[in-house]
């Protein structure tokens, strides 16, 4: 319980981030979905069951803010959260490159996904302009995201360690 109370607080600022920040032209022209972000990550680190779950929570907060068709981000980011965490066997997750490039193929995914579901349920412009636009864009961000951020959490772990391992010895 203890070890999973960051990560539950982490979730809920970055849905008060990604629900607030940018606006609806996104942040600096970008749509960063920092919330999928963290559902890979968790999938990546934590396994398949985990991912999914925070996947189809955060889908279901995010679908409950937009504007979009309901279920699609519990559709989409448990399914990505599962594939993230089934890859955590196959591939070393803890290198960068890997995450790099699970983060811009899962927003690619994403992206897609959710453009052709516009396409069925509505009048949307479109596949190639937004895809191009928006989704590749925010992939190239992602793929730079998600293994800073990981450093940075690695980062603050070594630091927790050191600063115990100084008020023990002292």
């Amino acid at each position: 319980m203890k070890a999973r109370l960051p990560a539950a607080v982490l979730a809920a600022v970055l849905v008060v981030l990604q629900t607030s920040a940018g606006g609806p032209g996104g942040l600096f022209g970008l749509r960063l979905d920092l919330l999928l972000l963290f559902v890979l990550a968790t999938g990546m680190r934590r396994g398949e069951t985990t991912g999914m779950s925070a996947g189809i929570l955060l889908g279901f907060v995010q679908d409950t803010f937009s504007a979009g068709p309901p279920g699609l981000n519990v559709l989409t980011k448990g399914l990505l959260g599962f594939a993230a965490g089934s890859l955590r066997g196959q591939l070393d997750c803890g290198n960068p490159n890997t995450q790099a490039i699970i983060a811009a193929v899962a927003t690619l995914a994403e992206g897609l996904a959710q453009l052709a579901l516009l396409q069925v349920f509505s009048a949307a412009p479109g596949l190639l302009a937004p895809l191009f636009g928006t989704v590749a864009p925010a992939a190239a961000a992602h793929g730079a995201l998600l293994p800073a951020a990981d450093a940075s959490r690695r980062a603050v772990a070594r630091w927790r360690l050191q600063r115990r391992a100084a008020v023990a010895g002292a």
